[in-house]
């Protein structure tokens, strides 16, 4: 049995969850924020089964793809080797314009 990809996060995606993590706790509550980041790295573990899982989303950059935990959405990059999780956006942003200011390139 062949193992799964790596998972790697790069710096815009630690800053997202981290800004997440604090949007939560100052809304809701600390503990609140770390369920949510918990289901969310749940999500990333799912793509390391599954690395094709999620809906691709080439018009925004190339073999990028996008799963959902709930309102908010994970694009990945999937390669053989690893998983690179890009973005953890909101649903609500607006990932158009996030791809054109370069927010999904590596």
């Amino acid at each position: 049995m062949s193992r799964p990809p790596d998972l790697r996060l790069t710096d815009a995606a630690e800053a997202d969850l981290a800004e997440i993590w604090a949007y939560v706790a100052d809304d809701s509550s600390e503990s609140t924020a770390t369920r949510l980041l918990d289901k969310i790295h749940a999500t990333f573990s799912r793509l390391q089964d599954f690395p094709l899982s999620g809906s691709e989303r080439h018009q925004l950059a190339p073999d990028l793809r996008v799963a959902f935990h709930g309102g908010y959405a994970v694009y990945y990059l999937p390669t053989e080797s690893e998983i690179v999780i890009v973005r953890v956006l909101h649903g609500a942003r607006d990932a158009a314009a996030i791809a054109d200011a370069g927010g999904f390139l590596k």
